[in-house]
């Protein structure tokens, strides 16, 4: 008899438990490898990594290596995406806890805050757990190859805009919840916010300064910024 074909599965349907383990296994692998990579990248450098290195780290093989990448670079993107992910959620989360919304049924905006008060936010908001003297080191390291490579520039710069239009959203509703409104166009303030905090970054880590000082130096350099780009509502 003619052997029946396997019925496909419908949209939120449970796996079976074998390829609900296989799934799992080879997300766990992938996320080693995205670990790893960061580590190695800090390290050596992007050029310099080799996918030898970044498997080993994680405990695999080359081969583990490419049955979740096909090239270094495709596993930099997904590094990128794991890492502005984990912050944006990390934002959003800052919003609803330092900034809770403050509107009435009316719709009467919060009381306007000033820029000691701004600056207050600004500390509160960057004092998260994540090691941004690591992160400034990988991205200007990948940045860096994308401005060599024409083959990675062109996915960087539309990863980069990507990345800063996702925040427009969550720093209009916290300038809101701020009693405040943009002056300046929202995706230029935000991309003037990100550029002037790396810049910060980048200047601290040449002064030998750690992730806690480079927060306390960028307080007042960002409240500045978001005072001059919004306006009273």
């Amino acid at each position: 008899m003619p052997r029946t074909a396997a019925a496909p599965q419908r949209h939120g349907e449970a796996l079976p438990p074998r390829q609900a383990h296989e799934t799992r296994r080879r997300e766990r692998t992938r996320e080693r490898l995205l670990d790893a990579a960061y580590e190695v990248f800090a390290e050596a450098g992007v050029s310099a990594a080799s996918v030898e290195q970044i498997a080993e780290r994680a405990g695999f093989t080359r081969g583990a290596f490419y049955s979740n990448f096909s090239t270094k670079e495709e596993l930099f993107f997904a590094l990128m995406e794991r890492e502005h992910e984990l912050r944006r959620r990390s934002l959003l989360e800052r919003v609803d806890a330092l900034l809770p919304d403050l509107q009435g049924a009316a719709g009467t905006p919060a009381a306007e805050t000033d820029e000691e008060q701004v600056g207050d936010l600004v500390a509160r908001f960057l004092d998260v757990p994540f090691d941004n003297r690591r992160w400034c080191l990988v991205h200007s390291e990948f940045q860096l190859l994308a401005m060599r490579d024409p083959t990675v520039s062109g996915r960087f710069l539309a990863y980069r805009e990507e990345a800063a239009a996702s925040l427009v959203p969550i720093l209009r509703e916290a300038m809101r919840r701020a009693g405040r409104t943009f002056a300046v166009e929202p995706a230029t303030t935000v991309r003037l916010l990100v550029s002037l905090h790396e810049d910060g970054m980048r200047a601290s880590i040449l002064a030998g300064r750690n992730d806690d000082e480079a927060k306390a130096d960028a307080r007042i350099p960002l409240a500045r910024l978001l005072m001059a780009a919004t306006k009273p509502l």
